[in-house]
C-alpha cells in the first residue's frame, strides 16, 4: 500500500487498502486458494489482488472440474 492513496488491484483496477503490512491480519488471510491458483496468480499479476477478486477466485477454484464455469476457464 502506498502512502499516497489506496492499491489498485491488478485484475479489475479497482481501488483497495492491502493490509499485508497492517496491525491486524489482513482479511485476505481468510480465503482460501489452491497451489495451482496461487502460482497462476503470481505468473499473471505482480502485487495483491482485492478482496472481492480474490473471493471470486476461491468461489471459481470451489466449483468441480466438471462444472460449466471450469470448463470455459480452462479453454
Amino acid at each position: 500500500m502506498s502512502e499516497a492513496g489506496p492499491d489498485r488491484c491488478p485484475r479489475c483496477g479497482g481501488a483497495f487498502r492491502c493490509g499485508v503490512n497492517g496491525a491486524a491480519p489482513c482479511p485476505c488471510t481468510t480465503i482460501t486458494l489452491s497451489a495451482a491458483q496461487r502460482a497462476d496468480l503470481r505468473q499473471r499479476y505482480s502485487g495483491c489482488l482485492c478482496l472481492r477478486c480474490l473471493a471470486e477466485l476461491e468461489r471459481e477454484g470451489s466449483q468441480p472440474a466438471d462444472h460449466p464455469v471450469m470448463r470455459a476457464a480452462s479453454r
